[in-house]
């Protein structure tokens, strides 16, 4: 058996607590977004959600990257990110844009079809 450093331990953990979260949440409303390592669960549930609308999980990316670092992480530029919102609130499908942002850039697992 390999030894393990600290790092690797804890790394290890950390994903059993997640994958421990999403087990618990299948079949519910809950949406699984990753960013890098960590787990970000967007849920109406007061209990396990760290946000309750996808629009408030990417408020607090633009809040806490910025504008131009928060662009580079969806992989788009300021100019076309905002023309897209906008487009997308002239067409009335906000929410749809909003879930492919959060499918493409965060890898967004749907708990409801678990």
């Amino acid at each position: 058996m390999e030894a393990k450093t600290g790092k690797e331990l804890l790394g290890a953990i950390h994903d059993n607590e997640n994958m421990e979260r999403i087990n618990r949440l299948k079949g519910t409303d809950s949406l699984a977004v990753w960013c890098g390592d960590n787990l970000y669960i967007i849920s109406n549930s007061e209990m396990e959600s760290d946000f309750h609308t996808p629009a408030e999980f990417l408020k607090y990316r633009l809040n806490l990257l910025g504008t131009s670092a928060f662009c580079d992480e969806i992989d788009t530029t300021e100019k076309d990110f905002f023309e897209e919102i906008l487009d997308a609130i002239d067409d009335e499908w906000t929410d749809d844009y909003i879930k492919e942002i959060l499918t493409g850039c965060y890898h967004m697992e749907d708990l409801s079809n678990e």
